[in-house]
């Protein structure tokens, strides 16, 4: 049988980058989060002949790709491939001795404004998907909207000096949807449906290399209740859901009643995620993903349907993938 291997291709700034220039012992490592934060690509080189500290040294605004590759993984013949996207160069170090170096870069868009500049704008009657829209043209990157429908009809909503990235992240949470950048597209989905897609996989104790598994015993919330002012009457009104022990008690603004309880549903379903955990280790799974459900089977009540918020990929010395789950409830 042959041995099966994984590597990592790398562009900079549209070159390929060799195994052999990135040094023996090099670490790669991809992390892929469901939401909340950037894809982000670290590099750990080995520099034993200078050049990356010399005529290589990575300067701002460099770009760079990768993709995952693996060759008779599971079997003679099985060869696949992750595209992990495209990255901009955020951070990177020097040390010695013997020279080595760290590179860090993000899924943003290469337009620095999206997440720096802060802007004041008051958006009146747009859909939730024309708002996304307008800010994914700014930023240079086309719009995936992974969402059944146009999404709420905001009628008045402020973004009052906010960057673009804090903004949208806000709106888009407020009715339960999710931003992710990813191959310079912004990609909005609905968090709750995807729980509700096949699992991708199923995950068995011969697989798992290491596991941890956690649950909250304060309970998940029931129900809720959420007040807000009608902007017209100027009245009090207070939308309830659910019901129960534990009800989430909210205020703020709302266009109507139908609003509110969006709004109310939405945070519930955002404080009640991530109750309970699930931490494992395998050997790389370039078909696993953030955003994915697995379903793990073998370990007695702990087993279950489980959403992935987070997938890091290792590749230096062997090719492991880490993964976050939350138990689908």
């Amino acid at each position: 049988m042959k041995t099966r291997r994984a590597n990592v291709d790398i562009t900079w700034n549209g070159a390929a980058v060799t195994t052999k220039l990135l040094g023996r012992g090099s670490e790669i490592s991809y992390t892929d989060p469901a939401s909340g934060e950037a894809d982000s690509l670290d590099l750990s080189l080995h520099d034993r002949d200078g050049l990356w500290a010399r005529a290589w040294l990575p300067a701002e605004g460099d770009t760079l790709e990768a993709v995952i590759r693996v060759t008779d993984w599971d079997r003679e013949g099985d060869h696949r491939s992750l595209p992990c996207g495209s990255f901009t160069l955020d951070d990177f170090s020097f040390s010695g001795w013997p020279v080595a170096g760290t590179v860090s870069a993000v899924s943003v868009p290469a337009d620095s404004s999206f997440r720096e500049t802060e802007r004041s704008k008051t958006w009146e009657d747009v859909t939730l998907q024309e708002l996304a829209q307008e800010i994914a043209g700014r930023a240079g990157v086309a719009l995936a909207w992974d969402v059944e429908g146009p999404g709420p009809k905001l009628k008045s909503v402020e973004q009052a000096r906010r960057t673009d990235c804090e903004f949208l992240n806000g709106i888009c949470g407020d009715y339960g949807l999710v931003v992710k950048v990813y191959a310079k597209k912004l990609v909005i989905y609905d968090r709750e449906a995807y729980k509700q897609k096949p699992p991708a996989a199923m995950l068995t104790p011969a697989e798992l290399l290491s596991w941890n598994w956690k649950t909250s015993l304060t309970g998940t919330y029931t129900g809720g209740e959420y007040a807000y002012t009608d902007p017209m009457s100027e009245e009090e009104i207070s939308v309830k859901t659910g019901k129960g022990p534990r009800l989430l008690k909210l205020s703020g603004k709302a266009d109507g009643p139908a609003d509110a309880e969006k709004k109310l549903k939405a945070a519930i379903a955002s404080a009640n995620h991530g109750h309970t955990t699930l931490s494992i280790s395998l050997r790389g799974r370039p078909d696993l993903a953030a955003s994915q459900c697995v379903q793990v089977e073998g370990l007695g009540r702990l087993s279950g349907k489980y959403f992935i918020d987070k997938a890091v990929h290792h590749v230096g010395g062997g090719y492991t993938t880490d993964l976050e789950l939350s138990l689908v409830e």
